[in-house]
């Protein structure tokens, strides 16, 4: 095994003058890569930067962010991504985490002159190459720490589908591990990367158009996958294949696009870099399964006891499997564990395996939450739905109460569901929605649609007031006079009112009425009570 830099000198010197990265306006060869790598290589010498330690970018997706990446592993060092968006909190623990002392965040211009040089640092299998943060949602984000041998490992998968010849679409945020397939598959493959703005991405239409131009692969969160197929399926007919992941696959989705593209469902935790298992789909489809071992990786079904079994939690080790959490000794001895003389990692992701030897998902252990002494996993709330015919459903809990969200007009869901679930698993409210909104990362944006579908209308626009007054709560009866606003303001509450309920509250409505409780009474239900099912 070598490193990732050989793989990439061979391109670099073999493919000099072929398209490494386009965007939409503009594009870089392979030559000219390589000489804007040397670039930030130098200013990276410069800040005094040596192997081992990590290197912060803190720029968007871009040439230049890809060319940074580049550089930092020519000097021997890590990255980590740090999303310009994210609080100043967030980003200080990150630095502190992982005693970050350099941070790209500038454009530098490529010197042609550099075209030829190569000058780099040792690196090693075992070497640190990159740290993606875990989200945190329950307590502070963990940093996965990933070797070189991680990122290698994806040369040797054949079921992806790398090959010289083709263009991968680059859409995932750089702080989201599927950007590691995109980028360095693609470039150590030899590949032009097609890089897609963020508002290509939400553009179905501006998508299409890039896939007719150059694409003939991609990989996207299923979550996107759905929202696109819900649009338009044909679109994906020219791509050799589509690999998606993230979360998992909706059967009746794949069933659509399968007539023109096959489909590979890429399973995987960060902590095990990027992909552990795969499964290509092509023709028809009765079960969405996650496949066999990746390549250079070994699987174990374990159950309660700690024995091999046939369902229980999934137990994989081999070349992916990361180095731990940096600076979180405790977590790391809880997750990457010595099993039978092998160092493998605890998924945490219960599934089981067919007769065929494919494994199939069946939730994580962490989705099961407890609700009046009742153990629940949500996902199973979410597929008792699509049993019925709902086409895309997400459930979450809040406040210690299960909702369910979906994008199918079904006449008495409620109802229905009584017949498929146990009381203790029906959803307290179940909502219609058009489609599941989704984060940057392509995931299903929760908050939004708590905030949006669920949260109890008066709450709602108690939350739309409180931009607008100095107020730490605003309640049902609070008198909006109280508060020093003016007539410009009672506008905006009222236009703001107006776009989230569909209503058409006036200037004078606000003055005659002006509690949330009068504003509430005024609206109605009538658009409310349709979403709900």
């Amino acid at each position: 095994m070598t490193n990732i830099l050989d793989f990439l000198k061979t391109q670099f010197s073999s493919k000099k003058d072929k398209v490494a990265i386009s965007e939409t306006n503009r594009s870089i060869t392979f030559g000219g890569l390589n000489a804007l790598s040397n670039q930030y290589y130098n200013h990276l010498r410069e800040a005094g930067v040596s192997p081992g330690e990590v290197v912060a970018i803190e720029l968007e997706r871009s040439i230049e962010a890809i060319a940074s990446m580049i550089a930092i592993l020519k000097a021997g060092a890590a990255y980590t991504v740090i999303n310009k968006d994210y609080p100043e909190s967030r980003k200080q623990y990150m630095r502190e985490t992982l005693s970050i002392q350099v941070t790209i965040d500038q454009i530098l211009e490529p010197d042609a002159s550099l075209e030829e040089v190569w000058q780099v640092e040792e690196r090693t299998p075992e070497h640190l190459c990159y740290v993606i943060f875990t989200s945190g949602t329950t307590s502070l984000p963990k940093a996965v720490g990933i070797p070189d041998r991680g990122i290698i490992r994806l040369l040797g998968e054949e079921r992806l589908g790398f090959s010289a010849d083709k263009t991968i679409s680059h859409i995932s945020p750089l702080e989201f591990d599927a950007s590691i397939i995109e980028i360095w598959g693609g470039l150590m493959n030899g590949m032009t990367v097609a890089l897609l703005s963020k508002t290509e991405t939400l553009n179905i239409y501006l998508v299409e158009k890039r896939i007719k131009q150059e694409i003939d692969m991609m990989w996207i969160t299923s979550s996107l996958f759905n929202f696109w197929v819900d649009k338009k399926p044909e679109m994906f007919q020219k791509l050799s294949h589509i690999i998606i992941g993230g979360e998992q696959l909706s059967l009746h989705h794949v069933r659509q696009v399968l007539p023109y593209t096959k489909v590979i469902n890429g399973y995987g935790p960060t902590e095990n870099s990027v992909f552990t298992t795969i499964d290509v789909m092509e023709g028809e489809v009765d079960e969405i399964a996650i496949g066999k071992a990746f390549y250079g990786t070994e699987l174990f079904i374990v159950d309660d006891k700690g024995e091999l079994s046939t369902e229980g939690e999934l137990y994989a080790t081999g070349m992916g499997v990361g180095l731990g959490y940096i600076g979180n000794e405790e977590k790391t001895r809880e997750s990457f564990i010595n099993w039978n003389g092998k160092k493998v990692y605890k998924t945490g992701d219960l599934v089981r395996i067919r007769d065929d030897g494919r494994i199939v998902y069946l939730g994580r252990k962490d989705t099961q939450v407890k609700i009046n002494g009742y153990r629940i996993d949500l996902q199973e709330v979410e597929y008792a739905a699509k049993s019925l015919g709902v086409k895309n459903a997400h459930a979450f809990v809040q406040d210690k109460k299960i909702y369910l969200a979906v994008t199918s007009r079904l006449d008495n869901l409620s109802n229905k569901l009584k017949k498929v679930l146990p009381m203790y698993m029906l959803p307290f409210k179940t909502v219609y929605v058009s489609e599941l909104p989704l984060t940057n990362n392509g995931k299903t944006d929760t908050k939004t649609l708590y905030d949006h579908y669920f949260l109890p209308k008066t709450k709602r626009i108690a939350k739309i007031i409180q931009k607008y007054v100095n107020a730490e709560e605003v309640t049902d009866g609070t008198n909006l006079f109280e508060f020093a606003i003016d007539s410009i303001i009672i506008w905006e509450i009222a236009r703001e009112i107006n776009h989230a309920f569909g209503s058409d509250l006036s200037f004078f409505d606000i003055i005659e009425n002006p509690t949330i409780s009068e504003i509430s009474s005024m609206i109605g239900d009538e658009r409310h009570a349709a979403y709900n099912l």
